[in-house]
């Protein structure tokens, strides 16, 4: 299985890394999003906060949501992704460092996000159409199959029947009998080239 992430990859919320914890909170609700980029003062990104941090750093931790910015709560070091990667390495980015979502980048820029739900609903497809082309190759082997059988029925029905016309003609004359026999062959030779 091999694409490149920008098959899967999600639009990608980001914070400034001065911003409050309140401010992150907030914008995770409007944006209706778990996860934010967090920006350095150059717009690069710096790490990493989701649903999850801000319930265990925070709310959990009982810091003061006002006077905690994004850059204390931040994962980092930044796990993330380059645009154009295939699959199977941003998979294996994500089984690596145990994330659910990766930052894609592209000259350092954030340019999207890709989560877990977005690989699975990716490789859903990819399996349907893998699905789709095997099934479609059985129907075709099927009616392959069949036309072998019909084949082979029908050579099977000519040369009965060409047996049968030779023990009638076993019963004519030596020289119609030859005479018939020459054309029952010619028959049989160009039913055969037919056939093949």
């Amino acid at each position: 299985m091999t694409g490149a992430v920008g098959q899967v990859e999600g639009e990608v919320v980001t914070v400034a890394r001065h911003a409050s914890v309140y401010e992150v909170a907030r914008r995770m609700q409007r944006e209706a999003v778990g996860c934010v980029v967090v920006l350095d003062d150059g717009a690069l990104p710096v790490g990493v906060i989701t649903d999850r941090d801000l319930a265990l750093r925070v709310v959990a931790a009982a810091r003061d949501v006002g006077k905690t910015s994004a850059q204390d709560v931040m994962t980092t070091p930044l796990v993330a992704v380059q645009a154009g990667d295939p699959l199977e390495r941003i998979i294996a980015c994500m089984t690596r460092h145990a994330v659910r979502r990766v930052p894609v980048l592209q000259d350092g820029r954030v340019t999207g996000l890709v989560s877990l739900d977005d690989l699975l609903v990716h490789l859903g497809r990819e399996l349907d159409d893998l699905g789709s082309s095997v099934s479609g190759s059985f129907a075709r082997s099927r009616a392959e199959a069949r036309r072998v059988v019909a084949i082979e029925q029908l050579r099977s029905e000519v040369e009965t029947r060409l047996h049968g016309l030779r023990e009638q003609v076993d019963h004519v004359s030596a020289h119609a009998r030859e005479t018939l026999m020459r054309e029952f062959d010619a028959i049989r030779d160009r039913v055969r080239r037919i056939l093949r």
